[in-house]
């Protein structure tokens, strides 16, 4: 087998490749402000409240005035609303009512959540079809890249009843009830079909078995079939695919692990796979250092055992960083860790597992691009790795570490999520917001929303605490 050459990756150049539609960058920041954290009260519309210990001085150039409302930063999201106004999201401290979220999963700028009855919902940018539908109720972006976009819920292939929903970078994928497995959205690699150009249609996964569980990476998806088996499909130019091969397949293809699979995550041009007893094997651009600010990767064609990693009961594979939790409860994070998102006190990269730098226990944790979340074993949610938008779901003002050569806000341990929430599970991806479904069935959302990808009904820059997704119309 012909060696493969190390790639070099640069942060800002990772960015670039997703963020360059919507002409911005993560070194590009502007202030965030933090919304409101108390409960809104009758004359909340004319009486925006604001934390006093996060309220500094707002440039003039992001004012603007709404009516009925004091002076805010036009980029930030204020606890004020005309009375007529259709969508009132405030941030609260408090866990208030109770909904029937299931499930919900962050891709890069869209989200997909899963409702206790198996409707599907995605809301955010639409640009290829991500949302699974094909009419949307809005325009995002700037005058120069403009996209469709639903701020939102909005239910996929109504009749089509989920059991599961995954949101990767530009595509989605779920499976039914009926162990059926579809993806819809950008098709350019074949990680949706093996004909077509994607979009908005859902396309079903050929199989003569059914499915158990999808994972939607960057530009290549996988799948676990009910024996066990592992199938990969789209890019793979790094071995993602776990095949023995460097080729793209719009086919399933057979990922080369004997021991039956219990789940997988698809990364950035990376995978992990977790067996039925907990082995970890991983493949694709597996992290080796860091040289001169660049994440230096070596393409691991087919699948190997993570170094010295533990028996894992769940795995989550980002951009640069993979994190899991074993049933012990205890945290782990590997990789590259170029802002803190391993959690491990430093921003010190690891081709082994360490263990987060904490003395909670974790029942889940989800690795994003540069960000990671997490859910204490007491419901509490924690995040760490950068911070820029908020992602983090605490105000970057109030974090004292910088990460990288921009100096950016950043937690390198992991921070607890404002609020008193408690969650089920949280998931944070390949854009930089993170979204949660607490105890009580309801589903927050933080972070960067210029796509509608909280679905609080705003495209508003970003907002730093949990803000609550609008309920959707009720469907059959």
């Amino acid at each position: 087998m012909p060696s493969q050459p190390r790639l070099s990756l640069s942060i800002l150049g990772a960015e670039r490749l997703y963020y360059a539609t919507q002409q911005y960058i993560i070194h590009s920041t502007i202030p965030i402000w933090i919304v409101a954290a108390t409960t809104p009260n009758a004359s909340a519309q004319s009486n925006p409240v604001f934390l006093p210990s996060v309220m500094t001085a707002f440039p003039p150039r992001h004012l603007m005035i709404r009516a009925g409302c004091a002076a805010i930063g036009a980029l930030s999201l204020a606890a004020c609303a005309a009375t007529t106004d259709p969508v009132r999201r405030y941030g609260v401290l408090d866990d208030l009512g109770q909904s029937d979220w299931q499930s919900v999963s962050v891709g890069g700028d869209h989200s997909c959540g899963l409702k206790t009855n198996g409707n599907a919902y995605c809301w955010g940018s639409n640009q290829y079809g991500q949302l699974g539908v094909a009419r949307s109720d809005t325009v995002c972006g700037t005058a120069r890249a403009q996209y469709v976009c639903n701020l939102s819920p909005t239910p996929v292939q109504p009749g089509l009843k989920f059991a599961s929903v995954s949101a990767g970078a530009r595509h989605s994928c779920g499976i039914t009830t009926a162990r059926d497995a579809y993806c819809w959205g950008v098709n350019d690699a074949g990680q949706v079909s093996e004909a077509g150009n994607g979009g908005p249609s859902l396309a079903k996964v050929s199989g003569t078995l059914g499915w158990t569980q999808i994972s939607a990476g960057y530009s290549h998806t996988c799948a676990v079939r009910t024996d066990g088996a592992l199938f990969c499909w789209g890019a793979n130019d790094r071995g993602q695919l776990g095949n023995g091969t460097i080729a793209n397949s719009t086919a399933n293809s057979r990922v080369r692990i004997t021991a039956p699979v219990a789940s997988v995550s698809a990364g950035q041009q990376r995978t992990c796979a977790r067996t039925t007893v907990g082995a970890v094997y991983c493949w694709g651009a597996v992290w080796t250092e860091r040289q001169s600010g660049l994440e230096l990767t070596r393409a691991q064609m087919l699948p190997e055992l993570v170094p010295q990693a533990p028996a894992l009961a769940s795995v989550s594979v980002g951009s640069f960083t993979t994190c899991g939790s074993d049933l012990a409860g205890v945290g782990y994070c590997w990789e590259a860790n170029p802002r803190g998102g391993m959690g491990t006190g430093d921003q010190t990269g690891s081709t082994t597992p360490k263990v987060l730098a904490s003395d909670l226990g974790f029942i889940q944790v989800s690795a994003g691009i540069v960000q990671s979340c997490g859910v204490a074993t007491s419901g509490a949610g924690y995040c760490w790795g950068d911070d820029t938008f908020g992602q983090l779901g605490v105000p970057p003002t109030t974090l004292t570490g910088q990460c990288g050569d921009q100096q950016l806000a950043c937690a390198t341990a992991p921070v607890p999520v404002f609020g008193r929430q408690k969650f089920r599970e949280i998931s944070t991806g390949f854009g930089s917001h993170s979204c949660g479904v607490t105890t009580q069935g309801n589903l927050y959302c933080w972070g960067l929303g210029l796509s509608g990808q909280r679905g609080d009904g705003s495209e508003n820059y970003a907002i730093s605490t949990p803000i609550m997704v609008a309920e959707p119309k009720p469907t059959p």
